[in-house]
């Protein structure tokens, strides 16, 4: 310990010595390990982070699959009762069913994620509430409807944790509610980042989830209303295969008591996942995947940055080799050279390591910051200074001192002592001559081949964020205005509801300037979209068929959404062939059944033929019908559309008549009106005059709505953040450049001088800087591009709208780093053409 801390004193000094050297260390050190521990600390709350929930390797998901097709579905509740008496290999069960609710009134109204649950979800998961009480079994029944709600920590937050939250009440669509419990901090629920903002009992269930004569219903009691995810808690030492054993009895009673209900299902139980709860039995692969990349992309960034400081050493030791051969030759030995230079390198990674911490926690909570306000759930990102956060920035402090501070100890402890203390300053001792097939600096070649393939990927990126930005939805609509409204939250059923959006139509159309209004369940780009299989009428198929042609019976998926009469004219989509839906079509539940078609669905289903007049149906899996008598006439035909940026190819789509496919949240399409506030709110006090206590949740317009998509900004965000991974590894690559010019220039002033005095020109002299590193780029540029097409492949899946071999791409970012790397080494060339032959002689 007394060694170590003499060897520390001295780095301390002498790193003080150098301030320039010192901070420019530093500071490159932060960048890297900042970038790494920001990314890290958004993979560990994502993937690796210990769940909010003691023994989380106890709770499982309940699956219902089909023993045959393999689909998946979700539980009833009397499927929940029978199972949540099991106690041979559950502590307990407990049920969830996630829906959006409006909070709030009038301009305040807001959408927000909420979670409907059993009595004993709080008692499964094993956490206490961080205030009042938990459902009570009555709460539960269904059709209960006692209006009462848990808050989220989140919740709590955003109210500036009201110390009498408990016991508040909460318009909730437009119904008041009584906050009697609030959930502990950090708890998501089921998933592990994103959850419910409001928790509600169970028999809330058809009071906010379906206002149609809901309670008269009684939704849940039916056997094969399948609305509830089940997640169970296994008692200790009993694995999920025993679970699912344990499970077997129970789905073979509950088949015989409602025999085509539970056909062909049976009951697994998985691992919970850990950023959904979806239906389906599947692992958290994709995410691991994702991060891990993220991860390894981050790690580049520090790898040139080590690779960077090593040149930096390796250029400063060259200086040093006097001190370590006097040192060697007063007895000092070899490996308590290379500890005594370790040391220096570990106070460097541990300035660096603290400044990047700092820097990583700042940037992951403005990314968080940034994401919650996109999304409508309750964020429950940690973050901050935690021990994972700190073990991992020393951890990458340690790696940063191996990488680069070991290699160019090795190196000087292997000092020959008579060549170095016989050399004058300013000279370099001889060397043994470097091996032929190895480039001349090589560390700054890799150094530049690994910035060019994230700078490729970043150009990849940025390609793909400029193409989100300007994606073509097939609408013509950027100054039509977009109106987010939602009578079912609203407290209003399904005749009502209708009733007052055609009230709200009229009376927007009927506005100054307005060349057409309408509504629509969906909108393009919007955070729900609806796929459903669409098939030829009238075409029958066997069960185990598996039809290829539509002729034969097959079905096409096809983006679905139910509009008004003026839909097409309001968001300036022109109808090729037919016609648009009358008013009387759009308002009338009980209608005659027609649709409008885009072209690329009707190519599909009469390739050879018209679609006009035609008459379709919805389509199951392997040509099944879903609802065999429903089938529709084809009145119109528009032009392609994208309702999804994950879209492939634009189209295919189908429009239904608002009234047959009724949703409570809707849009109101506005098209002629103007977009300044003054028009906007007027359009707002129209509709909640024309629609009393419809929530209002957002006025904007469509280019407005298509900027602030959270798919356009999830694209947008992988830009950035691999800009970022870019940005900086081109600055490193830069600086190496420029420093190992600066050096060697420095270090051949007297060679430069007589060069000069024996006729050499300054353009000579700038020609001999420019072609050596011209070689050194060029090389690190062809290692660059073959890395960059591994990368881009490794990455092609989360591309958007841009291949891995972009000529774009593959061209703009090598011409960026040439470039700069030009300027870096015509600064130093620049200076080596002003050297003084007489003053370069005279150096000793």
């Amino acid at each position: 310990m007394p060694t170590f801390l003499r060897d520390l004193r001295f780095a301390l000094r002498l790193l003080a010595k150098t301030p320039g050297f010192s901070c420019t260390a530093i500071a490159i050190l932060a960048l890297g390990i900042g970038v790494n521990t920001g990314v890290f600390s958004l993979v560990y709350e994502a993937i690796f982070s210990p769940r909010a929930f003691p023994r989380a390797e106890e709770v499982v998901q309940i699956h219902a699959v089909n023993a045959k097709t393999k689909d998946s579905r979700a539980f009833s509740y009397p499927a929940f009762r029978e199972i949540r008496e099991t106690r041979a290999a559950f502590r307990g069960v407990l049920a969830q069913a996630n829906t959006v609710v409006g909070v709030g009134d009038g301009e305040q109204a807001r959408r927000t994620f909420a979670a409907l649950v059993s009595s004993n979800f709080f008692e499964v998961f094993e956490v206490p509430l961080a205030g009042g009480r938990a459902f009570t079994a009555a709460e539960e029944q269904p059709g209960a409807a006692l209006p009462v709600a848990i808050a989220s920590h989140a919740y709590w937050r955003r109210n500036g944790f009201a110390q009498d939250l408990v016991g508040r009440t909460l318009r909730v669509n437009k119904r008041l509610f009584t906050i009697v419990g609030i959930a502990p901090a950090g708890f998501a629920g089921a998933t592990a980042l994103v959850g419910p903002e409001l928790y509600f009992p169970l028999g809330c269930f058809d009071l906010l989830t379906s206002q149609a004569d809901a309670v008269a219903r009684r939704t849940l009691e039916r056997a094969e209303a399948h609305s509830l995810i089940l997640i169970g808690r296994l008692k200790a030492g009993v694995t999920p295969g025993a679970g699912e054993a344990a499970l077997a009895p129970i789905t073979a009673q509950f088949a015989a008591t409602f025999p085509v209900e539970q056909k062909d299902q049976e009951w697994l139980a998985r691992p919970l996942r850990r950023l959904d709860v979806s239906t389906a039995p599947r692992d958290d692969t994709p995410i691991t995947v994702v991060g891990l990349l993220f991860m390894v992309m981050a790690g580049l960034v520090l790898l040139i940055a080590c690779l960077n400081l090593a040149n930096m050493l390796l250029a400063r030791g060259a200086a040093r080799r006097r001190e370590i051969a006097i040192r060697l030759a007063l007895g000092g030995g070899r490996a308590r050279i290379v500890r005594q230079l370790l040391t220096e390198g570990f106070v460097l990674a541990a300035a660096g390591g603290a400044a990047g911490l700092v820097l990583g926690t700042l940037a992951a909570h403005a990314l968080t910051v940034s994401l919650a306000a996109q999304l409508p759930f309750a964020l429950s990102f940690r973050g901050g200074l935690n021990p994972a956060l700190f073990a991992a920035a020393f951890g990458f402090a340690t790696l940063g001192t191996l990488a680069f501070a070991l290699g160019p100890a090795l190196r000087l402890a292997r000092t020959d002592v008579l060549p170095d203390l016989k050399a004058q300053a300013g000279e370099d001792a001889p060397r043994r001559l470097r091996r032929r097939w190895l480039p001349r600096n090589p560390l700054v070649v890799a150094q530049i081949a690994l910035s060019l393939g994230l700078l490729i990927t970043a150009a990849l990126f940025i390609r793909g964020a400029l193409a989100a930005g300007r994606v073509d939805t097939g609408f013509r609509a950027d100054d039509t205005v977009l109106i987010e409204v939602d009578a079912g939250l609203g407290g209003y059923n399904r005749a009502r509801s209708l009733e007052l959006y055609r009230a709200a139509g009229e009376r927007l159309a009927a506005l100054p300037g307005v060349q057409a209004a309408s509504i629509a369940a969906l909108v393009p780009l919007g955070l729900n979209n609806m796929d459903r299989p669409v098939r030829r009428a009238g075409v029958h198929v066997a069960p185990d068929a598996k039809p290829a042609t539509a002729s034969e019976g097959a079905a096409f998926g096809a983006r679905w959404n139910s509009v008004g009469a003026d839909y097409f004219a309001a968001m300036g989509l022109p109808l090729l062939r037919g016609r648009a839906f009358t008013a009387l079509e759009a308002a009338s539940p009980d209608g005659p059944r027609v649709a409008i078609i885009d072209e690329a669905l009707a190519r599909k289903l009469w390739p050879d033929g018209d679609a006009l007049g035609q008459r379709i149906q919805w389509g199951g899996r392997g040509g099944v019908t879903v609802q065999e008598n429903e089938t529709m006439e084809i009145v119109g035909i528009v032009p392609p559309t994208r309702m999804e940026l994950s879209q492939k190819t634009i189209g295919t789509a189908v429009f239904v008549p608002f009234a047959q496919g009724f949703q409570g949240n809707a849009f109101f399409h506005v098209r002629g009106a103007r977009s300044d506030r003054a028009t906007l709110d007027l359009i707002r006090r129209e509709l909640q005059a024309a629609a009393p206590g419809v929530p209002v949740f957002s006025v904007k317009t469509f280019r407005q709505h298509l900027d602030g998509s959270l798919q356009v900004w999830m694209v947008r965000a992988g830009a950035v953040l691999f800009s970022t991974f870019g940005g900086l590894a081109l600055v490193l690559a830069v600086v190496g450049v420029y420093g190992v010019k600066a050096y060697s220039v420095a270090r051949r002033t007297r060679e430069i001088g007589i060069r000069i005095a024996l006729g050499a020109t300054p353009a000579d002299v700038l020609a001999l800087i420019f072609r050596e590193g011209l070689t050194m780029t060029l090389a690190g540029t062809a290692f660059g591009l073959l890395l960059a097409l591994g990368i881009g492949r490794l990455l092609a899946n989360l591309l958007y709208a841009v291949g891995p071999l972009d000529p774009w791409a593959f061209t703009l970012a090598p011409l960026a780093l040439i470039a700069a790397a030009l300027v870096a080494c015509w600064l130093p060339a620049r200076r080596a053409t002003r050297v003084s032959p007489l003053t370069a002689l005279r150096t000793e």
